[in-house]
């Protein structure tokens, strides 16, 4: 069992959750900010997990079965929201209790203000099976299987409104909300082999090792990105009764009202206005009657996502406590996450949008991913208080997106998006080294303890910069203009081919160079200064989507460029670590006082920020990184350990 809770209402008894926060507009020339208490928050996340594993010896096998069960509890609440908020024209109406305007959200069916609990409950069962076969003394075989059901998020109340989309052309306009049940049908047969084996050949006296493997597993969606559909209209309706002007007559939906207790976050009175308004606040559908709405939702039918790994390793004892190992690993991702807005895709497919739905984030897994790295390591093992390692991994990244919460430019085609990831890097090579000298041994255990326990350590870490993608942007939204969720979330395209002539110096001086810094001109687009990275870039041919919630808009060019295809500046560092202790036996065993110094980026060297390269064609500053990382950070600690 794991997680963390945090409730501000029952932590708080004594604060006045029972009444309402007030605002007053204007004092003569001064403002107020609220009265009551801020708040509250109620944070609720638990994990329970439950496992059994049986072993069993059979000869040379080694045979292995059991399986678990994994239940995610998720608190959504807003707890803010079970009190009404109050604005008064001035100081004498909040003395009268003459409100100008109530708000708040509330329960529809009820009236009270409401917090919206919704706890949410997902279960993820397992299964396995594994042979570790000892086919020789010298070679050893595993196989597995693994059975996976990751259930999809549901309520316990059973109030979570998910979408249920029409079919054909009317999947919009016919799409309706359903509450109740689980937020998609999840995937069964998610069977998963595996496969490995590590042969240690005595014709070499055992020194070289070589392992491999493949496997293939799924992988679960992340509670905090389904648990989206938290915010999909249904379980509260919004609620503002106002009075225009202090010469209007009295708004008879404002019920100024306290708690049943001042400490009582959960006993305002039902406003018999809103029941009135609930009444007629869904439709049919379960959408709202009036205005528009923003929806969260998820592919009907879920595949599960999942991940084929394949490695191959060879590791040789060299000698003199020395090994060196050199490796291939490699992943294949599918049903990987990709988000859009179903508003822009059906715009280009020119499907009918709902006149009442201005935004429909897709949370959907119809992306995909691969990786492959070789990595070299040496490493001298602990020998007379020193050891060292060094590593180099030269890889690539491809992916269709790389984070959640990301829009890429073509919603419509997730293969349009596919190129370096955001995190790709592809050569890091790293050392790491640590030293414990020892100056008395025998019998001057007491002079060591003086004299002795420093721990000097460090590592230095060098490789090639993340890339960034070169865009055009656009005067407006692309797919449907004031009909997309999070606003203009489609606003630039990737220029549509490389006019040739750029730069590929990846130096931070390279970076460093630009409008503003020495002759003004970028070393890799010299051109950008005079004619922007247009210069190096074709803008692509589109043409603005129509306003919501017409559709038809055209279709833009294609890219004539990779996603993240141009490679930012390179990073390098050094961070060391200098400890001393002190021992202090006749306390305990084990207790003593150590001091620490930590220092990050010890020679300050200069590393840019990989975000702040101007990416736009059409800045003169195009290709130049505006801000740098942190430099040198140096802390000092002592931690008495008794």
């Amino acid at each position: 069992m794991a997680g963390w809770r945090y409730n501000e209402v029952s932590a708080n008894p004594q604060a006045p959750f029972g009444l309402p926060q007030d605002s007053v507009s204007t004092i003569g020339s001064i403002t107020l900010q609220d009265f009551g208490a801020p708040g509250p928050g109620d944070y609720n996340q638990w994990t329970y997990g439950y496992r059994d594993v049986a072993t069993k010896v059979m000869g040379r096998h080694n045979i292995k079965f059991g399986g678990e069960l994994t239940r995610l509890y998720y608190l959504n609440i807003q707890p803010a929201s079970a009190r009404p908020s109050y604005n008064f024209f001035n100081i004498w109406d909040f003395l009268n209790d003459a409100p100008q305007s109530e708000s708040g959200q509330f329960n529809p069916a009820t009236g009270t203000p409401s917090a919206a609990r919704q706890d949410d409950r997902e279960n993820i069962w397992g299964f396995f099976v594994q042979d570790d076969y000892r086919v020789a003394p010298s070679f050893t075989l595993n196989l597995g299987l693994r059975y996976n059901y990751f259930g999809a998020l549901y309520a316990k109340q059973g109030d979570m409104f998910d979408v249920q989309f029409g079919s054909g052309a009317a999947m919009l306009t016919g799409l309706s909300m359903r509450r109740g049940g689980s937020a998609w049908t999840p995937q069964k047969l998610n069977f998963g082999p595996e496969f490995g084996f590590a042969w240690n050949p005595a014709a070499l006296n055992s020194k070289l090792v070589l392992r491999g493997g493949f496997g293939l597993n799924y992988n679960q969606y992340e509670i905090a990105l389904s648990s989206n559909n938290y915010s999909n209209p249904g379980i509260t309706i919004p609620a503002n009764f106002t009075i225009p002007t202090p010469a209007s007559p009295p708004n008879p939906g404002i019920l100024y009202a306290t708690a049943t207790n001042v400490h009582s976050l959960y006993g305002y009175p039902s406003n018999p206005a809103v029941i009135t308004t609930g009444a007629t606040a869904f439709g049919p559908n379960g959408l709202p009657t009036t205005g528009t709405t923003t929806l969260t939702a998820f592919p009907q039918n879920m595949a599960t996502e999942y991940l084929e790994h394949f490695s191959l390793e060879t590791e040789y004892n060299a000698g003199f406590r020395n090994v060196v190992s050199l490796g291939y690993s490699a992943s294949l991702s599918r049903h990987t996450l990709f988000q859009y807005d179903e508003n822009a895709v059906a715009s280009v497919h020119s499907i009918p949008l709902n006149p009442s739905v201005d935004g429909l984030l897709v949370i959907g897994n119809n992306g995909s991913a691969n990786y492959n790295s070789m990595i070299a390591t040496v490493r001298h093992q602990m020998d007379h208080g020193f050891q060292v390692e060094a590593d180099f991994n030269w890889a690539k990244s491809l992916d269709t997106s790389s984070a959640p919460y990301v829009f890429q430019d073509y919603p419509y085609d997730p293969g349009l998006s596919y190129g370096p990831s955001d995190y790709n890097v592809g050569k890091l090579f790293k050392i790491f080294g640590m030293w414990q000298p020892v100056f008395f041994h025998g019998g001057h255990s007491w002079a060591e303890k003086i004299v002795g326990g420093w721990n000097l350590s460090g590592d230095f870490n060098i490789h090639t910069g993340f890339p960034w993608t070169p865009t055009y942007p656009l005067p407006g939204n692309l797919y449907s203009a004031g009909g997309t969720i999070y606003g203009n979330i489609y606003s630039s395209l990737l220029p549509s081919a490389y006019l040739g002539g750029a730069g590929h110096n990846t130096s931070n001086s390279a970076y460093k160079s630009g409008p503003g810094v020495g002759n003004g001109v970028n070393v890799n687009f010299p051109n950008a200064a005079t004619a922007t990275g247009t210069a190096y870039f074709a803008p692509p041919t589109y043409t603005l989507g129509p306003a919501f919630p017409a559709t038809g808009g055209a279709t833009p060019q294609p890219p004539g460029i990779d996603r993240n295809s141009l490679q930012g500046p390179g990073y390098k560092a050094v961070n060391a670590t200098l400890s001393k202790t002190f021992g202090m036996p006749k306390l305990r065993e084990g207790a003593g006082l150590e001091i620490r110094a930590d220092a990050f980026n010890l020679f300050n060297n200069l590393d840019f920020d990989p975000t702040s390269v101007s990416n736009t064609i059409t800045n003169t500053n195009f290709g130049q990184a505006t801000s740098a990382l942190g430099g040198r950070i140096m802390t000092l600690q002592a931690n008495f350990n008794f």
